[in-house]
């Protein structure tokens, strides 16, 4: 059924948001540390994040992204699928969270 169906994006939605917004903001912190923190090293051409280090803060940043936008998809999906904010956040909001 439709309202089943919704409920069910609804929570999955609530679900990733409050794991994720936590998780990815922790990490994003630890990154930062990371990058902060010298190297044991004196040269200049080292640096305290790897390689993995920037994939994973490309990740974060593009989960962050993801995040910071279901808030919008959450409202979309408590009113039945149908748009309830301001029209024109409809497509900025849909675009974020699709790229």
């Amino acid at each position: 059924s439709p309202a089943m169906s919704t409920t069910l994006v609804l929570t999955v939605y609530i679900l990733t948001f409050t794991v994720g917004l936590p998780a990815n903001v922790f990490t994003l912190a630890v990154l930062a540390a990371k990058s902060r923190r010298r190297p044991a090293t004196p040269e200049p051409s080292s640096t305290t994040l790897t390689t993995a280090d920037l994939l994973l803060l490309n990740l974060t940043a593009s989960d962050l992204l993801l995040l910071l936008f279901l808030p919008f998809k959450m409202a979309e999906a408590a009113a039945g699928m149908v748009w309830p904010l301001p029209a024109a956040l409809c497509p900025v909001a849909n675009f974020c969270f699709y790229s």
